[in-house]
């Protein structure tokens, strides 16, 4: 006779309370077995005194202490009964009550930050020539035009495009340069000083830097491309507008200074934006 045996369990105990009720559970049920066990024995050992091919010496006597003995078996596995009874109970008391939650409660998710944006932008477009004689652009004309955009979600971008130009006479398309910003990568800050001409604007000087591609069509129509680096210097001072755009890239080809260029033309200007609101402007 054998009994079926509980999992093996390492002395580092790790279970949870549903897998404890369980073993209560499973420890029940075999204790049923082994009482059924034992009153099938109880049964076998009066049918072996019983039968009369097996064994026709038995007194009346000698049956009569077997019954005893066999009664007083079937009283304690009664107790047992009783007791195994009032166990499974528990267990099932217990198993209905739902544990307490003794885990940390889930932190509220946290706003995402602020998106910070610049005090002030580029708006509109200017034009004027360049000066700066170490430059193999002198004497083009530096056009640079700036705008601001709004999305659904009420978040801004900033474009800027600069172009190097010039008319010459006798030539169909003559060199050109142009250079456009990756509004992901633009810089923008600004200051304010006290300014001799009364203009509404609150800022007088802005830079804006970042990175974009710079593409140099020359007189025979061919066509040059790279990365570049840009650093553009906007002042608003004495009632003019100047400009300088400082271009740098690891092909010396790219590289350019524009030197302070005055603007002659086009609506450039500095303008403040909302720190509440950032419409279009």
């Amino acid at each position: 006779m054998s009994l079926p045996n509980i999992p093996n369990i390492t002395p580092i105990i790790d279970i949870s309370r549903e897998d404890a009720l369980n073993m209560l559970i499973a420890s029940i049920a075999m204790e049923e077995m082994g009482l059924a066990h034992i009153i099938n024995a109880e049964g076998e050992k009066i049918q072996y005194v019983l039968s009369s091919e097996i064994n026709r010496s038995a007194s009346i006597h000698d049956i009569k202490n077997i019954n005893q003995g066999v009664d007083r078996i079937i009283r304690d596995v009664t107790k047992l009964q009783m007791l195994l009874q009032e166990k499974l109970e528990s267990v099932m008391i217990l198993s209905e009550k739902k544990p307490e939650c003794s885990c940390k409660p889930k932190p509220s998710p946290q706003p995402p930050p602020p998106v910070c944006y610049p005090a002030c932008t580029l708006i509109g477009c200017g034009s004027g020539c360049v000066n700066n004689k170490s430059d193999e652009f002198c004497g083009f004309t530096a056009s640079v035009e700036s705008s601001i955009c709004t999305n659904l979600e009420d978040s801004i971008s900033f474009s800027l495009e600069y172009r190097l130009s010039r008319k010459q006479e006798g030539i169909c398309r003559p060199k050109l340069a142009i250079m456009m910003a990756i509004p992901e990568s633009i810089e923008i800050s600004c200051t304010n000083k006290v300014r001799p001409c009364n203009i509404s604007n609150d800022f007088d000087m802005l830079i804006m830097k970042g990175q974009g591609v710079m593409s140099i069509r020359e007189a025979d129509n061919t066509i040059s491309q790279c990365t570049v680096s840009f650093k553009l210097t906007v002042w608003d001072t004495e009632c003019k507008q100047k400009f300088q755009m400082v271009i740098s890239s690891k092909n010396p080809e790219f590289n350019h200074d524009s030197g302070i260029v005055l603007v002659s033309s086009g609506n450039l200007e500095i303008k403040s934006i909302p720190r509440k609101r950032h419409p279009l402007f």
